[in-house]
């Protein structure tokens, strides 16, 4: 083929070649989490507090209300949290009952155990990196929750009040 007879050719060949080499030069590789990680990383932070809160209830008797105690237990808790991954909250006030919830900016996950058995389990999908952990989206979410005693919805709340004074 002979380019010199046809310009236009040798143009759009060159193009080609320039759009080729520009995108493997512009390639970009992150070293920070996405969101399938964080997702990964969250399922993972609520099983090593659960498994920790079953140690800590093996070798105590009961659940312990205190995050510093499962540390120890399951040292990859603090690099969750040091990781800014998660954030873990965990509430026992009977000894035989804990509450553990584990959150990122992809997935909330709650869990209630008494007596080692999981009683009362939630969560929510905030992106869909995290669909395969949880199913529940924000969309799931009820725009209004009852506020009366009767599960009944209206200008009076429990109070009676009517306004943000009570008045």
């Amino acid at each position: 083929m002979n380019f010199g007879r046809s310009p236009i050719l040798l143009i759009v060949a060159l193009f080609f070649l320039l759009f080729i080499v520009l995108s493997i030069i512009n390639r970009k590789s992150s070293n920070s989490l996405n969101d399938t990680d964080r997702a990964l990383r969250t399922n993972q932070a609520l099983n090593r507090v659960m498994d920790a809160e079953g140690t800590y209830f093996k070798q105590h008797g009961k659940y312990t209300g205190h995050v510093s105690d499962l540390v120890p237990l399951q040292p990859r808790i603090a690099t969750d949290l040091t990781d800014s991954v998660v954030t873990i909250l965990v509430d026992s006030n009977d000894n035989k009952t804990y509450f553990a919830q584990v959150g990122s900016s992809v997935v909330l996950f709650n869990r209630t155990v008494t007596n080692g058995k999981v009683v009362v389990r939630s969560c929510l999908q905030i992106k869909s990196a995290a669909k395969a952990y949880c199913t529940r989206t924000t969309s799931d979410i009820k725009k209004s929750l009852p506020n009366g005693p009767t599960g009944t919805t209206g200008a009076r709340g429990t109070t009676g009040a009517t306004g943000p004074t009570g008045k």
